[in-house]
């Protein structure tokens, strides 16, 4: 249940002053389509793929050793043979929602968790066009949601991403990752993206409320592959975070990183990487700068096995405001036992990432486990971050899928007067084939979250089944 009404996230404006905007929901993923962030891609890789460089001016001869923690996996490699690929996607599911919860409009009120049935209208499309010394991709997800006793959350939610890599020399490789969207729903919204990765750091993958929720993250790279074992990667990201609540901080901030990896043999890479981070908060007073050095090592333990790793440590620089007790003589004589005051500090963390994949020929098993800063949830702000999942995904036949997912969520607040937030999910989802371009989508997805001492807590389920219909090519990577 939910609890006793939220305070803004430091010193908003009066969270009376104008009424929500109508929240709404992300559409869930598709399993006969790329994931919308390419998570997976390696997954689903090719044991047989080369790793040395074949034709170094071709675009999909790229770095392509054990993942690479540090680097962000852009486009698959994968359908070569096809220049254009083109897909459509339309769904129409029955759903049932508990735990839709937005935070109050008025200060100290308390929030209310409700649930309801509805209906929902998933539509997509995917373009994939090739050349010889390019790629294209470009993915659009949109959602229509109407319930029956809470018209408060329906609405339309929209999801684009566009992703373009060149080979601009026999050795230079550039990648562009531009990704936008508006979201509303916390439960299932973004439940199959891997909550252990850090480096998203502008999709909003943890929110607490069924608010809307706007986010853009572009994200470009430049990989010079020095020699055939050696590569440098140039990067950086820009995010911008909105929300709809005063209660909720907005976000803005970026990131510039530099990245050397070499190969040892064949199947086992070692890297080095520097990032530093920048944020600040929209409607609140607080600021970050993170500076982050990390070593990686990651190796092809087998046909099957695939391990990445990476370890350093991260220097934080935090100023923001934070609630401290007031001396008992001055609370009589003011009629307040906290006083609000600013604090600027440097702390010192480290920072982990590990995943684990498990090859099947009919599907995959990924564990992720990660620790590091980050910029919080809108109310919990500068946080150290604690996260783990596994996915396992199946394929017994081309007519059914199967994935299914869990992972878990700590933030522990890095100078806000705020008891630690712990989120636990999972979900399911099975598409079947029917006949032709029909196939039956069934999904399940939970979520448990609370700040402690029940401050703040909720439940939620999301139940969903319906029919889709899947016309054109499929995306590179998923088959």
């Amino acid at each position: 249940m939910l609890a006793a009404g939220l305070a803004p996230a430091q010193d908003q404006p009066d969270p009376g002053a104008r009424e929500q905007q109508e929240p709404t929901y992300e559409a869930p993923s598709v399993l006969n389509r790329e994931s919308a962030f390419d998570s997976y891609a390696r997954t689903f890789a090719s044991p047989e793929t080369p790793t040395v460089p074949v034709e170094p001016y071709a675009l999909d001869s790229t770095y392509d050793g054990p993942s690479v923690l540090s680097r962000d996996v852009s486009l698959p490699q994968g359908a070569k043979g096809a220049m254009i690929a083109f897909g459509l996607y339309a769904e129409i599911i029955g759903v049932y929602d508990s735990g839709l919860a937005a935070p109050s409009a008025v200060q100290g009120k308390p929030v209310a968790a409700v649930g309801s049935w509805g209906q929902e209208t998933n539509f997509s499309a995917n373009v994939a066009r090739r050349w010889r010394r390019g790629k294209l991709n470009v993915e659009y997800r949109g959602s229509y949601r109407r319930y029956t006793n809470e018209p408060a959350f329906n609405g339309l939610d929209q999801f684009l991403q566009i992703n373009y890599s060149e080979a601009l020399a026999e050795h230079l490789t550039l990648d562009l990752k531009n990704t936008l969207g508006t979201t509303t729903l916390a439960n299932g919204a973004f439940a199959y993206f891997p909550l252990a990765s850090l480096d998203r750091i502008g999709i909003p993958t943890d929110e607490l409320f069924d608010s809307r929720t706007n986010y853009l993250q572009s994200r470009v790279d430049l990989t010079w592959r020095i020699t055939g074992r050696l590569s440098l990667d140039l990067g950086g990201d820009g995010f911008v975070v909105r929300r709809s609540s005063l209660l909720l901080a907005g976000l803005n901030g970026y990131n510039a990183r530099a990245s050397l990896a070499y190969r040892l043999t064949a199947r086992q890479t070692i890297s080095a990487s520097y990032d530093d981070t920048y944020f600040d908060y929209q409607d609140a007073y607080g600021n970050s700068r993170l500076e982050t050095a990390a070593l990686g090592y990651s190796i092809e333990l087998t046909r099957e096995w695939d391990l990445s790793t990476m370890a350093g440590g991260v220097r934080v620089n935090t100023l923001g405001l934070t609630e401290v007790p007031l001396d008992p003589a001055i609370a009589a004589l003011t009629g307040q036992n906290f006083a609000v005051v600013t604090f600027a500090n440097v702390l010192y963390l480290p920072v982990g990432e590990a995943r684990l994949i498990r090859r099947f020929k009919a599907g995959s098993l990924t564990f992720d486990y990660a620790t590091g800063v980050m910029p919080g949830n809108g109310l919990y702000l500068t946080s150290r971050q604690t996260s783990g999942g596994v996915t396992y995904f199946y394929s017994a036949s081309r007519p059914l899928h199967l994935r299914v997912n869990a992972g878990y969520i700590q933030l522990s607040p890095l100078g806000q007067a705020l008891a630690k937030y712990s989120n636990v999910q999972s979900g399911i989802q099975v598409l079947y084939k029917l006949a032709g371009d029909a196939y039956l989508d069934v999904r399940y997805d939970y979520r448990h979250y609370t700040t402690g001492e029940a401050i703040l807590e909720n439940d939620s389920n999301r139940m969903s089944a319906g029919f889709a219909f899947s016309w054109g090519e499929t995306s590179p990577g998923m088959w």
